[in-house]
């Protein structure tokens, strides 16, 4: 019953995807290296990564346990450019854990995100506020994070495939189809973005049902 928890990109290139059953994995690259979890490494090395993040800022919203978002706009007075604090953050994580990691410098979340993954495993992707449109106008839709394949599809079903595309069409068609989430895909494919960094300590706790 065992799953892949997550795949290189060597093994990527055969198929072999997160969530896929090992026999499955198997059948995609027999010669599939198979490495063991370790959950508490994994935690120790993400929390050693987010208290680097907080060096530079302590605006550090953790997304998942590989990936925060930081708002360093009033940090560049003491440490210079975005890319600046992007290399020496990259040169530490590499120092201390051996680990390379991708990062994005945009003007809102949704576009640091995007810029993130164009450059994966080692990259550092910088989109300008006057290169949003160029680099959205072939930008897949479901480079956007928050755009999943279901929504892709119906997306694709209206002729939408890229960014560039789906800000530009008719907002009472999106509206008709998607309702009030109409008007925010509309916005995501313009690269628009308002949503704040939210440090964790800032962040409303989950809230059970019972």
């Amino acid at each position: 019953r065992t799953v892949i928890t997550t795949a290189s990109y060597e093994a990527r290139k055969f198929g072999v995807k997160t969530g896929m059953a090992i026999w499955e994995a198997k059948r995609c690259c027999p010669e599939l290296i198979l490495v063991a979890g370790n959950n508490r490494r994994y935690i120790r090395t993400s929390a050693g990564i987010m208290g680097m993040m907080m060096d530079y800022t302590p605006l550090v919203e953790t997304f998942s346990i590989d990936e925060a978002f930081m708002d360093v706009t009033g940090s560049l007075k003491l440490f210079g450019t975005p890319e600046n604090i992007a290399c020496r953050l990259k040169s530490r994580i590499r120092q201390r854990f051996g680990l390379t990691c991708s990062i994005g410098v945009a003007p809102n979340k949704l576009l640091a995100k995007l810029a993130s993954d164009m450059e994966k495993p080692d990259g550092l992707t910088v989109i300008r506020p006057e290169a949003v449109a160029g680099v959205l106008e072939k930008a897949p839709i479901r480079d956007l994070c928050g755009i999943g394949r279901k929504t892709e599809q119906s997306l694709k079903l209206l002729g939408i495939t890229t960014c560039g595309e789906l800000g530009r069409y008719p907002l009472e068609i999106l509206r008709r189809q998607f309702g009030v989430m109409g008007e925010h895909l509309r916005r995501m494919g313009r690269g628009e973005d308002g949503s704040p960094v939210v440090p964790d300590r800032d962040a409303e706790p989950v809230r059970s049902e019972e």
